[in-house]
């Protein structure tokens, strides 16, 4: 094989490798949730499992008027 094909072919297969890269890292970033936000869903889900019986709107946070 001469050399300078087989640099145009390394060339490629990094090419090719840093573009897998960069698609996994975007991937990764897409599905990955903070911490914290999981952290909000759940407190966020037990508030409303406490006050939704009592009175409160979860919607506004706000108490419901008289007779909703």
């Amino acid at each position: 094989m001469h050399p300078t094909v087989a640099y145009e072919l390394a060339k490629l297969k990094i090419a090719d490798s840093h573009a897998d890269a960069a698609r996994e890292r975007l991937i990764r970033g897409a599905t990955a949730r903070s911490p914290q936000s999981i952290d909000a869903v759940g407190l966020r889900e037990r508030l409303a499992r406490l006050l939704n019986g009592h009175g409160w709107s979860t919607e506004t946070g706000q108490p419901r008027p008289a007779g909703a």
